[in-house]
């Protein structure tokens, strides 16, 4: 640990903890201690934590106290009477998901991150963010990276907080937008990489691995120990640019999350996801909501056990994925977390443009989740010159034709005006094959 880290961890963290009313030290002290326990102890834990959320919900929450549900020897019984959150619900009935021990008004407000193109809203405590920060770090201490070491971070709010430019400054994270970078700006930020003592990088793995093959276009040889991937999907192909660019004894975290305040699962040293089960606890049912024995495919329902202002319970996020069945779990693991076979998706889809600029599906939603109006999109591009985004209007909120005008002016100037903008209003948004809406469809020919 270098003098610096030190200072940072020893000092300035805890006066910061203090300042801001935080308990992000207690909370990674907390995960750390988590990470030794035995598989009965983390059972019992869920256990305990189910209960208290299940109960809590029952009895402070105003939809679920209106359902009725009567309590079983076992959360886990009790948890079944629950209905399956969907983002329809988690839309028109914010206000009654809200514990009736907080104001809505004095919560943190979090937007999904909208990659399904369906938008739905979450609220938590100042204090809940810091245990979500803890357990964010402690997913990066796995990659090797110690609190303070230089780090690039690629994320899509370039409108920095001032707790989060403090942030920056102290854990010496480089900000860079995770959308929209064109060839040139990719060849910036591989150039700042390989000519700073940066070591680490978190972010967007189809963006990382646009800078991976910048890298190796460039020649370029920066010295990375570690990356740890968060926001869409992992691909293998994304792996092997990454190891190939940075070498081969690159440390690779690859987490699973999700916007509305989860932090569901992490890979470390197996194949396999560790499930956060102090933290959440993970459903996998077919299409009728029934569960699917582990090993089989399903629908992903989410109980958050952390959120005493909003509980989610049974949230459908719109995922597939498989549970590894219990028989299959490997020897000598280092941690006793339950596990994650598989979380399924698609390769992301991408926009291109005349100039030369490529949108992932984060381009979008880092501008559209800004529209409450705006229930659900789609971008549909048949050509290079042009795209059509399917919208369907929120009748809850306010709507006219400035909000397109708004949508056009930045996504003209993400895309440096390269691509002609349409608009439709639709009454539905057909699903992918999957079941899961997909926010983007090309039909450009493959290359």
């Amino acid at each position: 640990m270098s003098l610096y880290n030190f200072i940072l961890q020893s000092v300035i963290l805890p006066i910061g903890n203090r300042f801001f009313g935080g308990s992000y030290l207690k909370y990674l002290k907390a995960w750390k201690q988590n990470d030794q326990k035995s598989e009965d102890d983390l059972k019992q834990i869920q256990h305990k934590n189910l209960d208290d959320i299940l109960r809590l919900a029952i009895d402070k929450v105003p939809y679920y106290k209106s359902l009725a549900i009567s309590t079983e020897d076992s959360p886990y019984d009790t948890l079944k009477s629950f209905p399956i959150l969907t983002k329809d619900i988690l839309r028109n009935e914010l206000n009654n998901l809200i514990s009736v021990d907080y104001d809505i008004q004095d919560l943190d407000k979090n937007h999904s991150s909208g990659s399904s193109g369906q938008q739905s809203f979450t609220y938590m405590t100042k204090d809940h963010k810091f245990y979500l920060r803890a357990l964010q770090t402690h997913w990066w201490n796995w990659s090797s990276y110690s609190i303070g070491d230089p780090i690039l971070q690629f994320g899509i709010s370039q409108q920095r907080t001032f707790v989060k430019k403090l942030k920056d400054v102290f854990y010496r994270c480089f900000y860079v937008k995770a959308f929209g970078l064109s060839e040139s700006e990719l060849k910036t930020v591989s150039e700042k990489l390989t000519n700073s003592d940066i070591n680490y990088i978190a972010g967007y793995p189809s963006v990382i691995n646009q800078i991976a093959l910048s890298v190796k276009a460039h020649q370029l040889s920066p010295n990375v120990k570690g990356i740890v991937c968060f926001g869409d999907k992992l691909f293998d192909h994304h792996k092997v640019n990454m190891k190939d660019s940075f070498g081969e004894d690159l440390s690779l975290v690859d987490t699973y999350g999700c916007a509305e305040g989860l932090l569901m699962a992490c890979k470390y040293d197996t194949p396999y996801y560790y499930i956060m089960s102090p933290h959440v606890h993970i459903e996998i049912v077919d299409d009728n909501g029934n569960a699917v024995e582990d090993g089989v495919m399903g629908n992903v329902l989410i109980t958050c056990l952390t959120n005493e202002a909003m509980p989610l319970i049974r949230y459908k996020l719109g995922d597939l994925a498989i549970k590894l069945p219990k028989e299959r779990y490997p020897d000598g693991r280092l941690l006793n977390y339950p596990l994650l076979q598989k979380i399924v998706g698609r390769e992301t889809d991408v926009i291109k443009s005349k100039t030369g600029v490529v949108l992932n599906v984060h381009s979008f939603t880092g501008v559209m989740e800004y529209y409450e109006n705006i229930k659900q999109y789609k971008v549909i591009q048949d050509s290079l010159e042009q795209i059509t985004i399917q919208y369907i209007v929120d009748a809850n909120y306010d709507f006219d034709v400035k909000t397109l005008d708004d949508i056009k002016t930045k996504l003209d100037d993400l895309t440096k005006s390269g691509l002609h903008i349409l608009f439709e209003e639709v009454n539905q948004i057909a699903s992918s094959k999957s079941g899961k809406p997909q926010i983007i469809e090309s039909n450009l020919p493959k290359v």
